[in-house]
């Protein structure tokens, strides 16, 4: 990892010059500098990771550790932060001098959005082409690529979410029925299972209704069972001006999804008081064995699940399910999800070093250890054998073989700025949740935000 070119002989050096002074000759991208450019000299480098989610700090303290013995005069140090403040007030932040040298940064988010607009993240080309990342990762690494040519920042790992993780022990109790294969066909059939757990004394479906992503989560699954593929795609780059809109938020398929969310709250399917529960409450109510599902990501096994387990709360193996289709006859899938990314920002005071780490930690080695051993996550790179997927839950791979069965869909608001998609989205279905407006209403108000944002940019 200390040089763009691995060429043995004496011409490695000759070759490694030219092309280097080649490269800075023809372009401005950050290129990250061989070992020997970076010198011997003590430095700290600040990371940035939340606080919960996906085991990042079990991942990066691997990286880390791999990283120092390489370099040994680097200290690695820590700025967590929390769910909320990563879309919101971390942009202040990653803007000012005290700026981490690796920041975290939702893709979806109007931090991202913002830095990228700001041009306040360095490019990250160079070590992009140096391990050939946009194909180790795949299709969806086209998203990353900006307007200007430049990828400001990488993801991680994979996460699904809209996963339904059920108690098989209190659905028997409750006498509560779930489809052969485990697809919800319809929200009337969603409602029924709810009312047969409520009826026994548990919740049908637990979620943290008082979140600011989970009620627009479900929209991401459902939605794409009510519009065709290309209505789909349209709806997830006409925020794009050059994009001409030809599926509008007032069609009938974004109605009746939201009819559809609608329904479910209304139906009682979900935990007494839920709008006031945070995710963490709705997954220790599922654990406890008191929510015959729940509705979550695939982190929890090797997070909330493996940790109650441990300490004797948690006494289930969890199965499980898929939410309801609009449409009968399609069905709602998994949620990929790779927007928690890492860039460094131009305010990082080591940004050559930074971008060393961020390229080791992105490499076959450091996603293996990191990602992969460490946290027990699924790798954003598709170049590791899944014969090395040993430390990943056997329910992790539960749903990586429904994946594998069924298809799994990209998210509306994992794919559009958050200022625009889940942000704004997310507060209207919980005013539908409680009843306070209409599907019909915030189909018209996200119709007058995507033409505001045509217009006026974000």
């Amino acid at each position: 990892m200390n040089s763009f070119i691995r060429v043995s002989g004496k011409r490695s050096v000759a070759l490694a010059a030219i092309t280097s002074a080649f490269a800075l000759l023809t372009s401005g991208l950050a290129i990250t500098p061989a070992r020997a450019a970076l010198g011997t000299a003590p430095v700290t480098l600040t990371i940035q990771h939340e606080t919960t989610g996906d085991r990042p700090e079990e991942e990066w303290h691997a990286v880390a550790a791999a990283f120092v013995k390489k370099y040994p005069n680097v200290t690695i140090k820590y700025s967590p932060i929390t769910n909320e403040a990563k879309g919101g007030p971390n942009l202040q932040v990653l803007s000012s001098d005290g700026a981490p040298d690796i920041a975290l940064l939702p893709l979806n988010s109007n931090v991202y959005t913002q830095m990228v607009k700001n041009k306040a993240l360095v490019p990250l080309n160079g070590i992009f082409a140096a391990d050939n990342t946009v194909a180790r990762i795949g299709p969806p690494a086209a998203a990353l690529k900006q307007a200007d040519g430049n990828y400001y920042a990488t993801p991680h790992v994979v996460v699904y979410y809209n996963v339904l993780w059920t108690n098989p022990d209190a659905i028997k109790k409750a006498g509560a029925v779930i489809p052969e294969d485990g697809h919800f066909a319809t929200v009337s059939q969603l409602v029924k299972f709810g009312k047969a757990c409520s009826k026994a004394g548990y919740a049908g479906l637990a979620i943290g209704g008082k979140t600011n992503f989970q009620a627009s989560w479900m929209f991401d699954s459902m939605m794409p069972t009510a519009v065709s593929a290309k209505a789909l795609n349209n709806y997830i780059n006409s925020y794009k001006p050059d994009i001409k809109v030809t599926a509008r938020w007032t069609d009938s398929g974004i109605v009746r999804t939201l009819d559809a969310l609608g329904a479910i709250a209304k139906g009682g399917v979900y935990q007494n008081g839920y709008l006031g529960m945070d995710l963490d409450q709705a997954t220790a109510l599922f654990t406890s064995g008191k929510a015959c599902m729940l509705l979550g990501r695939t982190w929890m096994p090797g997070g909330a699940f493996e940790s109650d387990t441990k300490k004797g709360v948690m006494k289930f193996t969890p199965g499980l399910a898929t939410l309801p289709s609009v449409v009968p006859g399609k069905k709602a899938t998994y949620t990929p999800y790779y927007g928690d990314a890492y860039g460094v920002p131009v305010k990082s005071k080591n940004q050559e070093w930074a971008l060393e780490l961020l390229r080791y930690f992105m490499s076959d080695e450091g996603q293996r250890i990191g990602a992969l051993e460490a946290a027990g996550n699924l790798p954003v790179v598709t170049t590791i054998p899944k014969s090395l997927y040993t430390k990943v839950p056997q329910l992790v791979k539960d749903v990586l073989e429904r994946v594998a069965k069924y298809g799994s869909q990209s998210g509306w608001t994992s794919e559009v700025p958050g200022a625009y998609g889940q942000t704004f989205i997310n507060p209207l279905i919980q005013k539908l949740q409680e009843g306070k407006i209409t599907s019909t209403e915030i189909a018209r108000l996200q119709q007058a935000k995507l033409d505001d944002v045509r217009k006026n940019g974000l």
